[in-house]
């Protein structure tokens, strides 16, 4: 039964260690990553009804059913994805542990050889009335690491590079996992907040299986504020943001901008969105209201349009138009037939006639964040880092030097994995005689 269970476990190993199976499970991660590039993915419902009918399949058999029976919809966080990535993840380490590690110790082995037919297969030479030890003074000088038997010479260099592969494994396991651990743990939520407001994280874009989303604190949006070009366009927008705790003290305080977010204990806010809401004003410095504006793209620019019931002294209700191309204080308004009236700013009164007034005292804007955790994100970077770092010491090369004495002969011969004209000319160096 133990030799059974020993031999079942030994068959798994090698066959998660087969570099053919770690190429195809390779493969097939691509493939579904570039499915889940090509179907739009943390979509709602009625999105891929839409787009993904029944009546008009792709291929004849994908619509939102057939997306929605296979998680298509959300491949990253789906668990057969997940457990695609373990098997390819057991791959690695079955590898790393079965083949890699193995290797380096065999390297790190004193290999000695013993008669001139071992050397046929080598950069090899005969030197006659060699000193032995000279010749291991040259090669101890070359950072060789150096071993003697008797008459036999062994030594090696560039075992650092050997450990390339492993790094490589290891960096691909850490990007696994960071990558798994943001997907099913992160979310990202998109907030629209007016100037003032306090709010919690809500509007969920997307959420990993296991994430969470802290509710022991909150935000409040102080100010919001935008800077312009000299051809007036938005230059850069602001919004000056502070965090809360349950008992409304502020924690932090920062003011954000497009690429530099407000972070803290691994959440992220991103400025992305900036809005007009509406406009308050005062009639006859007595009545205040608020009336809501329409924003209009026209060529670039945005313009807010927006409409003010008025009741002049004579019982007529007459409509006013506003508009507003910027958020430097600049209005205009209009009669309900599209004559100016007069171009004000904020705070400006305007006479509508001898007992009517109409003062604008304000923007209610809104501004745009997004809300996002990656946890996994410190890992993903580690990952990459430790790549860079393999493929880096993967190009140094691991080379090999033997030596043995025959009679009066001494027989050197060598090998590298890496540089190989380079190591013959080395080798040429070292067993060349100095001259007298």
């Amino acid at each position: 039964m133990i030799i059974i269970k020993n031999f079942s476990s030994n068959f798994i190993l090698r066959r998660l260690a087969n570099l053919q199976f770690a190429i195809g499970m390779l493969l097939l991660i691509g493939i579904l990553i570039a499915i889940g590039t090509f179907i739009e993915q943390d979509q709602s419902i009625v999105f891929y009804q839409t787009n993904y009918p029944e009546s008009q399949p792709i291929f004849g058999f994908v619509d939102w059913r057939f997306i929605y029976f296979l998680s298509l919809n959300k491949i990253y966080t789906s668990y057969w994805f997940a457990f695609i990535l373990f098997v390819f993840a057991s791959s690695l380490i079955a590898c790393t542990f079965t083949t890699q590690l193995p290797l380096l110790k065999k390297f790190k082995l004193w290999q000695f050889r013993k008669n001139s037919k071992q050397f046929e297969q080598l950069n090899s030479v005969n030197i006659q009335n060699a000193s032995a030890n000279n010749l291991a003074f040259k090669v101890h000088k070359k950072n060789y690491h150096l071993f003697r038997q008797n008459e036999k010479t062994y030594a090696y260099s560039g075992l650092l590079g050997r450990v390339g592969p492993i790094f490589v494994h290891f960096s691909i396991l850490f990007l696994i996992i960071g990558s798994t651990w943001s997907a099913f743990n992160g979310y990202t939520a998109q907030q629209i907040i007016p100037r003032g407001e306090i709010f919690h994280v809500q509007n969920l874009l997307k959420s990993g299986n296991i994430s969470y989303i802290p509710q022991s604190f909150s935000w409040r949006v102080n100010d919001f504020w935008i800077t312009y070009t000299n051809e007036f366009r938005t230059n850069q927008f602001y919004s000056d943001l502070s965090l809360l705790d349950n008992s409304g003290f502020e924690i932090k305080r920062k003011t954000i901008f497009v690429n530099e977010p407000f972070i803290y204990n691994g959440i992220t806010l991103y400025q992305t969105d900036w809005d007009v809401l509406g406009l308050k004003i005062k009639i006859n410095a007595n009545q205040t209201i608020q009336v809501p504006l329409k924003k209009i793209n026209t060529t670039g620019r945005k313009v807010w349009i927006g409409s003010v019931p008025i009741t002049l002294n004579n019982g007529i209700k007459t409509n006013y138009i506003i508009l507003v191309n910027d958020l430097f204080g600049n209005l205009f308004l209009y009669d309900n037939e599209g004559k100016l009236i007069q171009e004000s700013v904020i705070g400006q009164p305007i006479k509508i006639n001898s007992q009517t007034s109409v003062t604008f005292s304000e923007f209610i804007t809104t501004t745009g964040l997004q809300i996002k955790t990656d946890s996994g994100i410190p890992l993903v970077y580690f990952s990459f880092f430790l790549l860079m770092v393999s493929v880096y010491i993967s190009f140094i090369s691991y080379s090999q030097i033997w030596q043995v004495e025959a009679l009066t002969n001494l027989v050197v011969g060598g090998k590298s994995n890496r540089a190989v004209l380079y190591f013959q000319e080395e080798l040429k160096r070292l067993v060349q005689k100095p001259k007298n």
